[in-house]
């Protein structure tokens, strides 16, 4: 029953993130900031939960992941409240550099209403 509470929570947050995700635009539209940011925003999410193994995967693998799932079941807490930390810090940067992005182009926009406006009174003289 929690296994599949936890695989419906994990499918909500996954469709969330789709959701928040932009809509790409093409690489050449796109400054090294904004790409930055798309970058930022595509990836500010962090999750606490191990994807399980591959059904291929070594033993070793998986008895290094039942040891993770069993060490993260007893720090839950802890980690949980670190993650969520984490997850709000990315989120206020991520916020941020997409704000201060748009400011750059509203400034971009204004410099170049400013050089038409000095155009017009330089013809107008």
């Amino acid at each position: 029953m929690s296994q599949s509470i936890d695989v419906e929570r994990e499918l909500a947050e996954l469709r969330e993130r789709v959701r928040r995700t932009p809509a790409p635009a093409s690489d050449q539209d796109l400054t090294a900031l904004q790409k930055a940011i798309a970058n930022l925003n595509a990836n500010w999410y962090i999750s606490a939960t191990l994807p399980p193994p591959a059904p291929n995967a070594p033993l070793t693998w998986r008895a290094v992941y039942f040891v993770k799932r069993v060490v993260r079941r007893i720090m839950v807490e802890l980690l949980n409240t670190i993650v969520q930390q984490q997850n709000t810090f990315n989120l206020q940067v991520a916020r941020a550099l997409t704000e201060l992005a748009a400011q750059e182009s509203r400034l971009d926009a204004l410099e170049k209403r400013m050089a038409e406006l000095e155009q017009r009174v330089i013809s107008d003289q």
